[in-house]
């Protein structure tokens, strides 16, 4: 599968391209699921951000007020931020708990910034270290990290607490990150000799394409770290095109 991907995609640059400038969160109106009917009863504590591209169908984000994380004119969908919320009384054996749509209903700039504070806070402090991942198919001659798949997994990306760690592990000042999928995140070091990068590329868009995991598409773009926080992206005009051609 990876040297099909390899052919009809051609990935693998010998050095990122098309960078952008860091993203900046601006609220607007897309959509999510109800979760607490009054604000006096919220436990902020229980309260995680969320991401999701604008064409999912997880959640409801009508009438919602979110944040883009990520919007390029190339990307399949846009990919916002919004909220969840975590029920500590419905836990099961393993420890797992159910997690609920927060949504805003009101265009409450205040709230919003009160809901973002807390979320990040709480992700920081998610027990959900980095562990270094091996693909199935084949040795890999690099370092990958990645964590269990979880609802939250994907969100690490958001913190700069997480990110920092990933440094550290890879010993790297700048890492090539990858949310290809909800529940999932995979980084490498950038500084990798042109054929790794090509290989983490076509892992990327492996993950991508592959319906094996029955979750939904989340990014196409690649994201470069550096001191824990997002520099620049890759644009992947070939998936983009790839994911209208199959899903439009």
């Amino acid at each position: 599968m990876i040297k099909f991907l390899r052919n009809i995609l051609g990935l693998g640059p010998a050095e990122p391209t098309n960078l952008r400038k860091k993203p900046i969160k601006t609220a607007v109106n897309t959509v999510v699921k109800d979760m607490v009917k009054n604000e006096a009863e919220m436990d902020y504590t229980t309260i995680y951000p969320y991401l999701v591209s604008t064409k999912t169908k997880e959640l409801d984000l009508a009438d919602d007020f979110v944040s883009v994380f990520h919007r390029t004119e190339e990307i399949y969908a846009p990919i916002v931020q919004a909220f969840i919320c975590q029920n500590k009384n419905r836990e099961n054996e393993k420890g797992e708990v159910d997690f609920y749509h927060l949504k805003i209903t009101n265009e409450d700039e205040e709230q919003y910034k009160v809901l973002d504070e807390n979320s990040l806070k709480n992700l920081d402090d998610l027990d959900l270290p980095f562990e270094f991942w091996d693909f199935s198919d084949e040795k890999i001659e690099y370092d990958i990290l990645s964590v269990r798949i979880s609802p939250l997994a994907s969100e690490k990306i958001l913190s700069k607490k997480h990110m920092q760690e990933a440094h550290k592990i890879l010993n790297s000042n700048e890492l090539l990150v990858s949310i290809p999928r909800k529940g999932f995140i995979f980084v490498c070091s950038n500084l990798l000799d042109k054929k790794h990068i090509k290989h983490f590329m076509n892992l990327h868009a492996y993950a991508i394409l592959s319906e094996k995991d029955n979750t939904e598409i989340l990014c196409e773009d690649l994201f470069i770290f550096e001191d824990g926080e997002i520099t620049s992206w890759l644009v992947i005009t070939q998936l983009s095109e790839r994911l209208r051609e199959i899903y439009g």
